[in-house]
Parts: C-alpha cells; structure tokens; sequence
C-alpha cells in the first residue's frame, strides 16, 4: 500500500462533511434573512399603524437593523474570544524552554 492511500476515504469523507456544512451554512443564513424581514415587517407594520411613519422604508429599516445588529454583536464577540486565545497562547511558555 502506497503512503497516504489508507487516508484518501477519511479525506473524502471531510470534504463531503465540508460541503454538508457549507450548505447548512446558507440554509441558516437564508432562514435568518427571512425572519428578520418577516420580524421588521411585523414591527414597520405595527408602527405605521400607531405613527405617521411610511410602511416600506419603516420596514427595509428595520429588516436591516434585525439582521446587523445581531450578526454585528457575533463578530465582535468572537473577535474577543480570538483575541483571548491569542493571548493566551503567548503567555504559555513554549515547549522548548
């Protein structure tokens, strides 16, 4: 048996995991656009109806908000948390000492 052929399955199988996940990736971007429209609709529609302010622009201003504010609160705290693992990293000592 050549060298690296008893891993070509295992490869195979990550790439195919891979392709599920990237899928399932835009399925629940796709699902949490839809919610945020559906969301700032029900708001826009709300708030029309209680003020003088015009329903469409109400609500692609609030379909957009519902969907920034949030993915903006996972990047920053994921940032956070890479910086903490980063670090953390430097304040191990190293192996070789």
């Amino acid at each position: 048996m050549a060298e690296g052929e008893g891993f070509k399955e295992t490869r195979e199988e990550m790439e195919r995991a891979i392709r599920r996940l990237n899928a399932l990736e835009y399925v629940i971007l796709v699902a949490a656009v839809l919610v945020a429209l559906a969301g700032g609709g029900i708001v826009a529609f709300l708030l029309s109806a209680g003020t003088d302010l015009p329903l469409r622009p109400t609500w692609a201003i609030l379909s957009l908000l519902l969907i920034i504010v949030p993915a903006a609160v996972v990047f920053g705290r994921e940032r956070a948390r890479a910086g903490r693992r980063h670090r953390g990293s430097k304040d191990q000592p190293s192996d070789g000492a």
